[in-house]
């Protein structure tokens, strides 16, 4: 039986929690995958722009961020099963309206509702990892992250099947909603209901942690240096893809033979970065690994020939994945009486970088280029490494504040 949690949990009821999760965060970044990869035919059938197509991403992102706040709300008052099922039936809705829009309009707002689902679906997959006792927690996390990067390496190879089938509208028919369909029917069997995740909400306040965790240093120079991570990370994930189908002329089918190999080498990079951590110190593998991975993002897209260019943007897939995987856990671990709220937190900081990165990154290369947009994204990255070895300590190292 967990201390925290009060849950006893067999092997078998582990695993079966541990999937329903793992899946929950499989489908909670499939929306992404699909915008980064599709994002010239959907502008394409709605005749604009790339840099406006994106912008559907930067208004689900705004949804999120509001949503995210009131997520941290919502952990407090309700049932942390109930909201992880609203946000896997947020992306479900999602699907089925990209798939029927019309619209561009109504293509915006049928995505919108990804970041309903991001926004309570993430904060509550690693809230509910308070069920598990503490020494497995690290691996769940582990698991889910994983997970998370494993919908782009499925869908790279789905996903350019379901277009060539019936175009952009079919991957999210086909891939998104029974993704996200699937993970709720497990969501709904295996957690167990009326559990609080890893805090007692009689005894937390929701303005002690707030409190708590801005007047910390660490806790609070943590988030923001999250934040700037994602404003780098996520102006890669829009445009990425698109830089190499504009720039060297791949096809959708060579774009996502790049986005399985990324992803492969983002996975690899968050299961050994435990194992780096243990080596080198959690906080500055954290610095060091958002301090290259921006650099090569800053630097591929002036690369003369394709073979140059991806093999620095790979080199920058993996370290983003040592860097997300190990910052994650570090931002987690800042203040554990406060965890549930910290990462409901964590999730506003990823969805404003996220909106940021997106919406600069639209508007850059709409009015100038790939080159200037990523090089401006890549400061922030840069700016992140120095928030984290600066002014965030790591107390699993017993550093001090």
């Amino acid at each position: 039986m967990d201390e925290q949690t009060g849950i006893e949990l067999n092997t078998g009821s582990y695993y079966s929690i541990l999937i329903a999760l793992v899946l929950s965060g499989f489908s909670a970044s499939i929306a992404n995958m699909l915008s980064g990869l599709l994002l010239i035919d959907i502008g394409e059938t709605f005749n604009v722009t790339v840099g406006v197509a994106g912008q559907m991403c930067t208004f689900s992102f705004i949804v999120s961020i509001i949503f995210a706040l009131l997520t941290s709300m919502f952990s407090v008052k309700y049932n942390h099963k109930t909201l992880l099922q609203v946000g896997l039936l947020a992306y479900s809705a999602s699907a089925i309206g990209c798939y029927l829009a019309p619209t561009f309009s109504i293509m915006v707002a049928a995505f919108s509702l990804t970041g309903i689902g991001y926004a309570l679906a993430t904060t509550m997959i690693f809230t509910l990892t308070g069920l598990f006792p503490q020494e497995k927690r690290g691996e769940a996390i582990g698991f889910i992250i994983g997970g998370m990067s494993g919908s782009y390496l499925v869908g790279a190879l789905v996903v350019t099947y379901l277009q060539s089938v019936g175009g952009w509208r079919y991957a999210f028919l086909g891939y998104l909603l029974p993704s996200s369909v699937l993970a709720l029917v497990l969501t709904t069997l295996t957690v167990p209901r009326g559990t609080s995740g890893s805090y007692d909400k009689d005894q937390i306040k929701l303005g002690e942690g707030f409190k708590a965790i801005f007047s910390n240093r660490s806790a609070s120079s943590s988030l923001f240096g999250y934040l700037f991570a994602i404003v780098t990370w996520q102006g890669i994930l829009t445009y990425g893809t698109s830089f190499f189908r504009d720039t060297f002329l791949i096809s959708i089918g060579g774009a996502s033979i790049l986005i399985l190999v990324g992803a492969t080498l983002y996975t690899i990079g968050s299961v050994v970065s435990s194992r780096a951590a243990k080596r080198v110190g959690r906080k500055p593998l954290v610095a060091v690994s958002i301090l290259v991975a921006s650099m090569t993002f800053m630097v591929y897209t002036y690369l003369p020939t394709f073979m140059f260019s991806v093999g620095i943007f790979f080199v920058g897939c993996l370290l983003v994945g040592i860097m997300d995987a190990s910052s994650t856990s570090l931002v987690i671990d800042q203040l554990p009486l406060y965890a549930g709220i910290m990462m409901s937190l964590q999730r506003v900081v990823t969805q404003v970088g996220s909106t940021l990165g997106s919406g600069l990154g639209g508007a850059i290369l709409t009015f100038s280029g790939y080159n200037l947009m990523f090089l401006i994204l890549g400061v922030f990255g840069v700016a992140s490494a120095m928030v984290f070895h600066w002014f965030t300590v790591d107390a699993s190292s017993g550093e001090m504040g």
